[in-house]
């Protein structure tokens, strides 16, 4: 189940300037006065509301300096997104602009028709504030209510105060964006002043460039805002989770996944990752679920990611992640036939992580894979849960849910009416009307005309003026055609039938071709085939006008399909290569060529099957099909039963071998075959060495490869100290690289500090320990993979001045890197008091 895109803009804390009074003398020289101010600036909400509260406990206060301290407390309450503490101050205390900060409290607190009721209130008494009406927009676009929330946006797009404008009008552009109006989103993004709502302006940018699937556009300005200091964490997190979902819409799902592990390890807590976790369950979803979850995966089940590990303290995020990780392997399990496995992790989900963003999701994924198995009580049980768990206001999810897992069991009938009950209850036309369609379905199945002209009778109601803004929907219309292709999906005789219906009864439908195309698709299904009818459709599709690339795209492979079945390989090859020539960017051609290698196969041409697998493999190294494609290069090149094949052959399994993919075993058995042919051996230290001789090799990987080989000879050191010596001298050259980033002299100075120790020298550990954490021109780390490698190279300087008795120079360090804002700073803070105490070093000053 995909989510609805998480707006970027909308309902976020409004915390602008506050204008409170003079302080007085007395509050202005009170030290925790100062530093609740300080805390505030330095962004420590939580510590600034904690000292302002503490601070309004006494009573010798000037009626003055108390509105100035309750309203700082609000507004740190606010910013720390406890809304329950603030609305608790605000009903006993007066601040400053308090109708606002009320409003903001009720939001932060997930009590929006509260503060739409406050706002609105506002608003017809004329005496709402520009904060106040940005404010109600926002909670308008989240209770759905979006064209007032445009009428208001509009009128606030051309207020005086320029950041009211800017809002409003970033918010318009974000609007038309989630509206599917791309282009005219994009054209005032455009001809908006660079330097008005940066960085911001430049998300909403990179997202209109990815919907209208100008992907190097989109790819190259998130990367920069990815890289960039500025925009908050927010924008980082939505950058980078943007910025995976461009590489999967490429079909690089590889590459999306990788970054996804990247951001989800590193993250400590973040309102993306239920965006996150879903598009990585997307991507693992692709190729039909051939591709694994990555390995961090069961490590997050059980222990959360890397930086949430490293916590002195439990952390309340880590649950939630866990509970994140669970659903993800558990959809992965589901997909994989695995269902007992999926639906113990569901159940578990369930029961352990109350209130989990993702729970209503579980529970709706458990009830339709258990009502899928007719099981039926336990259907039940979970339905009354989940009644219990969220109320009757999600009735119309629970009975869309359960109607959904009576649909799947056969019980259509009960279906029927349990989609009937969703839609006398939706709260919106588009859940209506999909409740009303999925009855019509389900009556169709249960035999029931007389229902079914009911339900398409009142769907046709509630269609009536969504033909001009929806091009494939739930109208009637779509109906009928959509219970053809269901006809087809089930390969039932009459679905060819009622395609020829939809076909000549809608002759001007937008969907006609996808029915020509439906319908040359199933005739090929059939047996005996008949393929003149199916290329009679195929050529029908083509002539009609409006077809999209991505139709004419699917003519030609449907043409290719039916070459295969027709036994014309060699015409396959000629067809796949025109295809290539004419669309060699289209989505389906890592397919298509892969369909040309197999035909080279089948017809024993193993010379062009090897170079059509090698080029699949080059060209679309990134796809799920590259894996295969080398795989099957290698049979290729050994099939051709010559010397130079063979070693081919080797090389390309070792390649395969080295990716650590599904088919990562399958190749070392048939490179451990090849090489006993050849009287070859295979050496340990060879992965590494033959990977840092490749060509153009990307400069990360470079350098990532130099640390890991480093990581390697510092195990062989064990028995073999001249490997530590090589160790020692690659990473010394990493490190005297010019245009070496922090990150990159962090690992490897951590890494060679391990490398000294593991050696025996001890000072030079500490010196390349010290290098990291002092390193010249340093301001300190400044993303999460910078602090990895800081607090690593940081607490073993400590462990190693520990071991050599030098305390005073311990704790002096842990100090040092308790002033650093990262994850680990508590840590180091607790371990400088800690030693100090225990060896009873005290300053003398």
């Amino acid at each position: 189940m995909r989510c609805a895109r998480r707006s970027f803009l909308c309902l976020q804390v409004l915390c602008w300037a506050s204008t409170l009074p003079l302080l007085a003398a007395e509050l202005q020289d009170n030290g925790e006065f100062r530093l609740a101010r300080q805390a505030l600036t330095d962004g420590l909400p939580g510590v600034a509301a904690t000292k302002a509260a503490r601070l309004l406990e006494q009573k010798d206060w000037t009626s003055t300096d108390r509105l100035t301290l309750a309203g700082l407390a609000v507004e740190s309450w606010v910013r720390a997104k406890d809304g329950r503490a603030a609305l608790a101050l605000l009903a006993q205390e007066q601040v400053p602009n308090k109708p606002f900060w009320k409003a903001q409290a009720h939001v932060v607190a997930g009590e929006l028709d509260a503060a739409r009721q406050t706002l609105e209130t506002r608003l017809e008494a004329e005496e709402a504030t520009s904060q106040e009406q940005l404010l109600l927009a926002q909670v308008w676009l989240a209770l759905q209510q979006a064209s007032q929330a445009r009428d208001l946006l509009v009128i606030l797009r051309r207020s005086a105060s320029p950041e009211t404008a800017r809002r409003a009008r970033l918010m318009l552009d974000e609007l038309d964006l989630n509206s599917g109006n791309y282009q005219p989103a994009l054209d005032d993004l455009a001809a908006l002043p660079r330097e008005i709502g940066e960085p911001t302006a430049d998300m909403l940018r990179a997202r209109a460039f990815m919907e209208l699937a100008r992907y190097p556009e989109a790819e190259a300005l998130l990367t920069s805002l990815v890289a960039s200091s500025g925009g908050g964490e927010r924008l980082h997190h939505a950058a980078a989770v943007l910025l995976a979902e461009t590489r999967l819409r490429q079909g690089r799902a590889v590459e999306c996944i990788e970054s996804l592990v990247q951001f989800l390890d590193n993250t400590v807590d973040s309102l993306l990752w239920t965006d996150a976790f879903d598009l990585l369950a997307r991507a693992l979803e692709t190729d039909s679920g051939h591709l694994l979850p990555p390995d961090a995966a069961l490590r997050w089940i059980t222990e959360g990611n890397t930086v949430q590990k490293q916590a002195l303290q439990p952390l309340v995020s880590t649950q939630t992640f866990r509970g994140h990780a669970m659903l993800l392997m558990s959809r992965w399990l589901l997909s994989q036939k695995r269902t007992m496995e999926g639906l113990g992790l569901l159940e578990a989900m369930v029961q352990l992580y109350h209130g989990h963003p993702r729970g209503a999701e579980a529970m709706r994924l458990a009830l339709e894979t258990y009502g899928a198995m007719k099981a039926d009580g336990r259907v039940t049980a979970l339905a009354n849960q989940w009644r219990q768990r969220y109320g009757a206001g999600q009735s119309a999810m629970v009975d869309f849910v359960t109607g959904g897992t009576a649909f799947t069991r056969g019980d259509y009938a009960q279906a029927a009416e349990l989609f009937q009950a969703a839609a006398n209850v939706a709260v919106t036309l588009a859940e209506r009307r999909a409740a009303l369609y999925n009855a019509g379905v389900a009556t169709l199945r249960a035999g029931e005309a007389a229902m079914y002209q009911s339900l398409l009778s009142q769907l046709e109601t509630v269609s009536a003026g969504t033909a001009a803004t929806v091009k494939s929907g739930d109208t009637a219309a779509d109906l009928e055609l959509d219970q053809a292709l269901d006809l087809a999906t089930r390969s039932q005789a009459s679905a060819a039938e009622a395609l020829r219906t939809f076909i000549q009864k809608h002759a001007g439908h937008p969907r006609l071709i996808q029915a020509h195309i439906a319908l040359a698709e199933f005739l090929l299904t059939q047996i005996p085939t008949d393929f003149a009818a199916s290329e009679d459709s195929l050529q029908s599709a083509a002539s009609l006008s409006g077809a999209t690339e991505s139709q004419l795209q699917q003519i030609a492979v449907t043409r290719l399909w039916m070459l295969d079945k027709q036994g014309q390989l060699k015409a396959l090859t000629e067809a796949g290569a025109d295809f290539l020539k004419q669309w060699p960017e289209a989505p389906q051609s890592a397919a298509v060529r892969m369909k040309i290698a197999d035909a080279f196969y089948r017809l024993e041409n193993f010379a062009s099957a090897r170079t059509e697998f090698e080029l699949v493999a080059q060209t679309y190294s990134t796809s799920a099909y590259a894996d295969t494609a080398l795989y099957f290069a290698g049979m290729a090149a050994i099939s051709m039963m010559s010397d130079e094949g063979r070693e081919s052959a080797i090389n390309l399994w070792q390649e395969l071998a080295e990716r650590g993919g599904p088919l990562s075993i399958p190749a070392r058995q048939q490179q451990a075959l090849a090489k006993r042919r050849a009287g070859q051996e295979a050496e340990a230290l060879k992965l590494l060495d033959s990977l840092l001789t490749e060509k153009n090799l990307p400069e990360d990987m470079r350098r990532s490869l130099t640390c890991e080989r480093a990581e390697i000879l510092m195990l062989l050191g064990k028995t073999d100290p001249a490997q530590l010596d090589k160790a020692v001298t690659a990473l010394r050259q990493l490190l005297k690289e010019d245009d070496l980033t922090y990150l990159w002299s962090a690992r490897a100075g951590y890494t060679l500090a391990a490398v000294l120790n593991a050696a025996g020298l001890t000072n030079e550990a500490l010196e390349a320990c010290y290098n990291v954490v002092q390193a010249s021109g340093f301001t300190g780390p400044t993303n999460p993979a910078e602090f990895r490698w800081y607090y690593r190279a940081g607490f073993f300087g400590i462990d190693l001045l520990e071991t050599t008795k030098e305390w005073e120079a311990a704790a002096r360090l842990a100090e040092k890197i308790a002033l650093s804002t990262g994850d680990r700073a508590a840590e180091a803070k607790e371990l400088s008091t800690r030693i100090r105490l225990e060896h009873f070093i005290w300053d003398t000053k």
